[in-house]
């Protein structure tokens, strides 16, 4: 067989690849891998790839295709990334559309048309339902299920009365850090924070490690922290995949300090949120639900101290009440007792009077007397004694 020309077998294989697919294009299923992205010039160049577990339990790949887009359907990234909140990086299963080409010069490539949302957002939720059955599961003390809701040990933790000292995880300089921690130092009440910084990344490839690792430093710390604050700024939706592993997910539901996730979100809801003691969407309302919280500790003592001021005044109202009546109640028997005891003198005072030896001698009795002392019985009376008989107005001596 002689041989051909190279330009003349790359014809034929353009010809072979036109007549069997034409301009007609198809459904592909891929993921993503080495992205060379252009957005100022508005083209892209990637590589598309099919993979499996093998024997080893490593990733095998069967099949692997040059693809690219071009400027005219370039907007597919972006509209891809809003309709997801996933970025449009390597290691993502994507179903394409794409058109197949063959280059002479450049081999075979696949033209991007168009990606759909929709089967990414189903595999997206597909693996995150995975996690969460598994956490349920094979950690039933850590995570399970309450009439549909996720409840976790990190959730039933006491949240303390003041939320004051804080441990931040953050990435340094970032705008999640930023916000939050402005959003405390200018609260309209004026309250201090006490908040240390473990600063790390918190998003992108490994960012679940990094914060994982961060949480470990905080549990080994040994400081009493009220809780830990996570947040990750910014405004972009993208790169929230670590929040969705089984790795975060175990450690935020099994933490021993309530976890606060702010992570700049609008619309998702991630498994770090599920699993955390409280979510909110952004650093600066996850700073507001600091402030909020010690608001109303502080409207709480506020109304019971009015409340014991009015319960204060009320005890004092009934106590002047009680000794204003007590008082009248003791002036009336002070008084009755009083006039009782005076008409008990007086009549004593008669009886006296009545009973003093003066008057009874005016009355015309007499008393007998020897030698001063007064005989009372006839008995002691002597025949032929001298006596002396006491009289009203004067004393006569007479013989027995």
């Amino acid at each position: 067989m002689s041989p051909i020309r190279l330009s003349d077998l790359a014809f034929t294989l353009e010809t072979v690849l036109d007549n069997a697919f034409g301009q007609k294009p198809i459904w592909v299923v891929a993921e993503t891998s080495d992205i060379k992205n252009y957005p100022d010039r508005g083209y892209c160049f990637l590589t598309l790839v099919e993979r499996e577990d093998g024997p080893s339990g490593r990733h095998e790949t069967l099949a692997k295709l040059d693809a690219c887009i071009w400027r005219r359907n370039y907007h597919t990234i972006r509209d891809f990334e809003i309709a997801t909140g996933v970025a449009f990086a390597r290691n993502v299963k994507l179903l394409l559309l794409v058109s197949v080409g063959f280059s002479p010069v450049y081999g075979l490539r696949l033209e991007i048309l168009k990606i759909d949302p929709s089967y990414t957002l189903g595999n997206l939720e597909r693996e995150r339902q995975e996690v969460l059955d598994t956490l349920v599961r094979d950690y039933p003390d850590l995570v399970w299920l309450d009439a549909g809701q996720y409840i976790t040990a990190n959730q039933l933790l006491p949240r303390p009365a003041v939320l004051q000292r804080l441990a931040l995880i953050a990435a340094p300089g970032s705008d999640g850090w930023r916000d939050f921690r402005h959003e405390l130092a200018a609260n309209p009440y004026g309250y201090t924070f006490s908040v240390d910084e473990y600063l790390t990344q918190v998003q992108g490839k490994g960012a679940e490690q990094a914060i994982c690792q961060q949480l470990e430093k905080i549990r080994l710390s040994g400081r009493p922290y009220d809780a830990v604050v996570l947040v990750r700024g910014g405004g972009s939706q993208l790169d929230f995949g670590s929040f969705d592993t089984l790795l975060m997910g175990l450690t935020v539901a099994g933490f021993n300090i309530p976890i606060l996730a702010g992570i700049g979100h609008e619309r998702n809801v991630s498994i770090t949120d599920m699993m955390c003691h409280q979510s909110v969407k952004t650093p600066t309302k996850a700073a507001g639900f600091l402030i909020e919280h010690n608001r109303q500790f502080e409207e709480s003592c506020l109304r019971l101290l009015d409340r014991m001021g009015v319960v204060a005044r009320d005890v004092l109202q009934n106590a002047r009440e009680e000794l204003d009546m007590q008082t009248d109640r003791l002036r009336f028997v002070s008084y009755n007792y009083l006039r009782d005891r005076h008409t008990e003198l007086t009549e004593k005072a008669v009886t006296i009077r009545h009973l003093d030896p003066a008057n009874v001698l005016r009355r015309g009795y007499a008393l007998l007397l020897r030698q001063g002392r007064i005989v009372t019985k006839a008995a002691e009376v002597r025949q032929s004694e001298t006596l002396q008989v006491q009289l009203h107005d004067g004393t006569i001596t007479v013989m027995s």
